[in-house]
């Protein structure tokens, strides 16, 4: 799968001709399966987030604007404009907090799946020249990601609509069989389309940056294949430009001048196995933050080890990384959003209901009276022996997710567990029979039992579909 590169070829150009030259002999059996995990796992959590508030804003909204027919709004079954289409349904995707998270990159699921489907959609595209363009975007996606982090997060980005947009955009301009000239010009019309600023994280902001990214990397595919052109180098900024325009690439002006890596974009392209073959991606079980995972998990193990309950507890320590704190910064579980961010309520709710799905996070159970009592007795600790963790994902192969547990009883006993990961990442994976479980809880009330299991089973031959409208199709109720 090797694309040679000529003397002095930008980055850009590079990433671009290694999506358009690839053949598609490197889809091998073992990235297909990678890759319909994926799309079993995003396309559940879908069909479920089309009923969030914010997925429902985003179809009234592209319903209003209008636009040709060409893709479908998953759970709904009406059709809109492909960009339309990959917003709405992006929306959906990341409105629960329930979808997956790459390590060192960050959403990428929930970006290429969308994005995919709604150009394969309108291209006429059969399943396994959508799971090509997934793999590829997937892969520039991470490369871009790996280059660019930590400090595009550091200044204050959330990352997954900038770098997932142009993992977007060159998925599209694969399925829309554009070169790789006008590849570049997609990846440069996207580097002034992606945005998303953090203090939107714990609102409907963060899915908005997601659908937004894959709008964008869908529209920008689009532009070029028009014909409008813009800088064809737009990763690197022009060195010795001083404060001129061409000074500020992608990579210069949201990260800062020299703040990035850009030779982990390109090192080893074509001949390091694929972002999809490696086992770097972290399925979240349970809705909310990625990075409590490992602790949820073991606050749920400590909680069904005995018959105890909340009001056998007088304290509850929680030690976790500086990272951890970061990304699940808020002290009040104030709303939907806030609660899965919110590291007191959901030890405490995982301990009281020895689980953590949507239900937990219903207003209802964010308001009882016996959870936020327990939540108020939650103490979270940043210990010395793990603050030397640098960056959210684990820069230099750090844990970011290492947590200990310490739950006081009243007997006096105090229950402790060490946690290094949950089910679902590296360490313990899901399976397909795992996320078929997870596919069918999301589906309920959307689908009915027979359609869910249609759509399943159509997503397992998704390598076999003739035309990817058929799994659409089946994932919006009858």
């Amino acid at each position: 799968m090797e694309v040679s590169a000529p003397p002095d070829e930008s980055i850009t150009s590079r990433l671009a001709r290694f999506v358009i030259e690839a053949g598609s002999s490197f889809l091998t059996p073992q990235l297909v399966e990678a890759a319909k995990l994926k799309f079993l796992d995003t396309l559940g959590i879908t069909v479920r987030g089309s009923r969030h508030p914010a997925a429902q804003a985003a179809m009234r909204l592209a319903l209003h604007s209008g636009g040709h027919p060409a893709a479908t709004l998953i759970g709904h079954g009406m059709r809109t404009s492909s960009p339309l289409a990959a917003f709405v349904n992006g929306v959906s995707a990341h409105a629960l907090e329930y979808d997956d998270n790459t390590q060192s990159v960050g959403h990428v699921s929930v970006c290429l799946v969308p994005g995919c489907l709604a150009v394969a959609e309108e291209a006429g595209a059969t399943g396994r020249q959508t799971l090509e363009a997934f793999a590829l975007g997937f892969e520039i996606t991470s490369r871009v990601a790996k280059g660019l982090r930590p400090y595009l997060i550091d200044h204050g980005w959330h990352p997954i609509g900038i770098v997932g947009g142009q993992g977007v955009a060159v998925a599209a301009c694969r399925l829309l069989g554009l070169d790789s000239m006008k590849t570049r010009m997609a990846m440069g019309i996207m580097a002034s389309s992606g945005s998303g600023v953090r203090k939107n994280v714990g609102s409907m902001g963060k899915a908005f940056h997601v659908g937004h990214g894959v709008r964008a990397g869908v529209f920008a595919a689009m532009l070029a294949r028009e014909g409008f052109t813009v800088d064809p180098d737009i990763i690197e900024g022009a060195e010795g430009s001083a404060e001129g325009h061409q000074r500020f690439g992608l990579a210069d002006t949201f990260n800062g001048v020299g703040h990035y890596r850009l030779d982990l974009m390109v090192d080893g392209l074509g001949t390091d196995p694929l972002e999809l073959e490696r086992n770097t991606t972290m399925v979240r079980m349970h809705p909310g933050s990625t990075a409590p995972g490992a602790a949820i998990d073991g606050m749920i193990a400590l909680a069904k080890s005995g018959d105890w309950r909340p009001a056998d507890v007088t304290g509850i320590v929680l030690e976790c990384t500086p990272q951890c704190l970061a990304i699940a910064p808020y002290a009040e579980p104030s709303d939907e959003h806030r609660a899965k961010f919110c590291l007191p309520y959901m030890m405490a709710v995982a301990f009281a209901d020895r689980a953590l799905g949507l239900e937990q996070y219903s207003e209802a159970r964010r308001q009882d009276p016996e959870v936020l009592s327990l939540m108020g007795r939650v103490k979270v600790v940043l210990p010395d022996d793990l603050k030397h963790h640098r960056g959210q994902w684990g820069q230099g192969g750090v844990n970011w997710g290492e947590a200990r547990l310490t739950v006081g009883l009243q007997s006096g006993e105090l229950l402790k567990r060490a946690c290094s990961y949950a089910k679902g990442w590296p360490e313990d994976p899901a399976t397909w029979d795992d996320l078929e479980e997870k596919f069918l809880y999301c589906a309920e009330g959307v689908l009915t039992p027979s359609q869910a299991r249609e759509a399943v089973d159509m997503i397992a031959r998704l390598d076999k579909l003739e035309r990817v409208s058929d799994l659409t199709a089946v994932l919006c109720p009858r």
